[in-house]
């Protein structure tokens, strides 16, 4: 009965059929077997599809709310991750733990945050779930919204009072990676929250200079127009920006030479430099 009774489960939960689920426990099966090696069982699949009466009849036969697959995953953490609101407030309800983890230690607030589900992460927030709880690289949900885009996310957290300057291990802050992936509004949004322009990665890069170097002409100007000082010098005594430029586009080099300092880099200067 094994794998055929494994994979009746699973259809079951799968398309929200309690009926089904009744009828194969009257028949001896274990609704508490694992559906897949991964350690998934019947409660993940029900919170993945967003099924609440399955995983209420499943909770009402005593199956842990806080059961882990193989990874770490619970329903919560699941649930959030596919933005189904009403279950993750149901599990919620039933006193899932909302700082539940996989092993790379993303939280339900996480991955909510991540995929920009921005009323599951409302609600966590406001049930108290951990803002500044950080991923195994040390990245919060604010620097993921951020890394991902996704504008209403990040001002969502910024008032619930994320930690702005925020940094993963190796330094970098939500404006970092906003700045290099080219984000535009999220770089303004962040600005305007009064995020440090001058925070540095490991390696002593700024985020205009990241923008420059990954040539995001439109977040290069606009942190230029924000940044009177961006003739600051890398750990290694180099001029950070003319780096940056010089890795890049001739587009971003004008941009440096026309909104600040012309007298100190020209376009022409930077070009003959570096051989463009």
């Amino acid at each position: 009965m094994g794998t055929s009774a494994s994979k009746q489960l699973y259809d079951a939960a799968a398309s929200n059929d309690v009926a089904k689920l009744r009828t194969l426990v009257k028949e001896g099966v274990d609704l508490h077997q694992s559906a897949g090696t991964d350690g998934i069982c019947i409660l993940h699949v029900a919170a993945e599809k967003g099924h609440k009466k399955v995983i209420t009849y499943l909770l009402d036969k005593g199956m842990a709310i806080d059961r882990k697959t193989s990874n770490g995953r619970t329903a919560l953490v699941v649930a959030a991750k596919k933005g189904h609101l009403e279950v993750v407030q149901y599990l919620a309800g039933r006193e899932a733990n909302l700082e539940a983890c996989r092993k790379d230690l993303r939280t339900p607030l996480y991955m909510a945050a991540k995929k920009g589900h921005v009323e599951v992460a409302q609600f966590l927030m406001d049930s108290q779930a951990n803002m500044e709880a950080a991923s195994i690289d040390g990245t919060t949900p604010l620097i993921a919204a951020a890394a991902k885009g996704h504008v209403a996310m990040v001002n969502v957290l910024l008032e619930h009072g994320a930690q702005i300057e925020s940094t993963r291990k190796d330094a970098c802050t939500a404006l970092y990676v906003a700045a290099q992936r080219g984000h535009l509004r999220i770089v303004k949004a962040l600005v305007d929250h009064h995020a440090n322009l001058e925070a540095r990665d490991n390696l002593g890069i700024t985020p205009l200079a990241v923008a420059a170097i990954e040539g995001h002409l439109e977040v290069v100007k606009y942190l230029l127009s924000h940044s009177p000082a961006f003739v600051s010098s890398n750990q290694d005594g180099s001029t950070q920006i003319v780096n940056a430029a010089a890795l890049t586009y001739s587009d971003v080099a004008d941009a440096i030479a026309e909104l600040e300092h012309p007298d100190r880099f020209s376009v022409q200067s930077v070009k003959k430099v570096f051989s463009f």
